[in-house]
């Protein structure tokens, strides 16, 4: 893609839907993450003890006509980590719907650039192009990274997905009165292995935002609702 057409996506810049939702799902995964970390799990375990002993023991979702085989400790960390979770997966569902339309930064073909030939054409382009400044920790000016800047947040996108199709069903499959299944046990290997690539992800977009903005490409400006 040339120049002039790259400028012109950015131009087009983000509809404010994307922007608004862009704002409420940072914030819910940021803190969802921090919960997942921080929480201690619900299940059954000799001598399990909470890691955030403060928070408020509440009930966790739990499985019904399971007979109790051990101690349960139960927090509020838990319950929201599993609610926020479905919170996530329901805006994920209004994302995926915004990519079916025509809006400003909202479509699927801009997040998966590199699913066409023109997409990949693109990135090598941008990546040939910022690889010396990524050297010296120097960001090319945004409309020369386009197709990298929505990649990534495809693949946030994408992983956002993985992560809360696996929590969705540990929600409904997680037993706080018995042992896990075995398919329980690799649903929440997969979950843990996903969101560690997410986190890696949401970091390396965070440091990329931090230095555009310290090399004054105010790229804030063109994603925040009020922009």
């Amino acid at each position: 893609m040339t120049t002039q057409s790259a400028n012109t996506q950015t131009d087009q810049g983000y509809a404010k839907p994307i922007r608004i939702f862009h704002s409420i799902f940072a914030l819910c995964m940021i803190t969802q993450l921090a919960i997942g970390e921080l929480m201690d799990v619900p299940e059954v375990e000799e001598g399990h003890k909470a890691s955030i002993s403060w928070i408020t023991p509440a009930v966790a979702h739990e499985s019904h006509g399971i007979k109790q085989m051990g101690p349960v400790e139960e927090t509020l960390g838990f319950e929201v980590h599993e609610y926020l979770g479905l919170t996530i997966a329901a805006l994920l569902v209004i994302r995926i719907i915004l990519a079916m339309t025509s809006l400003p930064g909202a479509n699927w073909r801009q997040l998966f650039p590199w699913l066409f030939a023109a997409g990949r054409k693109q990135l090598g382009d941008e990546i040939k192009l910022q690889m010396a400044g990524w050297k010296s920790m120097k960001l090319a000016p945004p409309e020369d990274g386009e197709a990298v800047a929505r990649s990534v947040h495809g693949f946030i996108m994408l992983a956002s997905v993985i992560m809360a199709i696996t929590g969705t069903l540990l929600y409904f499959g997680w037993s706080i009165t018995a042992p896990q299944t075995m398919l329980v046990e690799l649903i929440a290997e997969v979950h843990e292995l996903t969101v560690g690539m997410l986190e890696a992800l949401l970091g390396a977009h965070i440091l990329a935002v931090i230095l555009h903005q310290y090399q004054g490409h105010h790229i804030i400006d063109r994603i925040k609702p009020s922009a």
